[in-house]
């Protein structure tokens, strides 16, 4: 874990939110939470090639709340790739497994916004199934 880089450390950080979200430990703020770390104009590329707006991954986080038991994730690989003074594109590879051993990798790619105050924004994220 890198904490001195704003964007590792949000990695870091919504993704213990959504584990807790997916594993029903999460406390009744959290989607709440969640959503607020993602741009008004937020988007998702899923695995799938389906496009979500912020709308859709609100759905879509609301139906997965509890739904996966025991699940971890795990980040690793964080690089960036490309920093400017009001934000960057990130790459790194998120390893996923629940409670009944289902498991997946994902390399994904996020544009994150970053403001005045140091406040990380997703603005983009597409994700790609992968092999370890």
């Amino acid at each position: 874990m890198n904490h001195s880089n704003p964007y590792f450390k949000e990695l870091d950080d919504i993704h213990l939110e959504i584990q807790a979200l997916f594993d029903g430990s999460a406390d009744e703020g959290a989607l709440q939470r969640i959503m607020a770390r993602f741009a008004p104009q937020f988007t998702l590329v899923m695995t799938s090639g389906v496009a979500l707006d912020h709308a859709g991954v609100r759905e879509i986080f609301s139906k997965l709340h509890g739904a996966r038991p025991g699940s971890q994730i795990m980040i690793r690989d964080r690089e960036i790739v490309a920093e400017y003074p009001s934000g960057a594109v990130v790459k790194y590879r998120e390893y996923q497994r629940d409670g009944a051993g289902n498991a997946n990798v994902r390399r994904s790619t996020a544009v994150m916004d970053l403001d005045a105050h140091g406040k990380v924004m997703w603005r983009h994220l597409q994700e790609t199934f992968c092999a370890e």
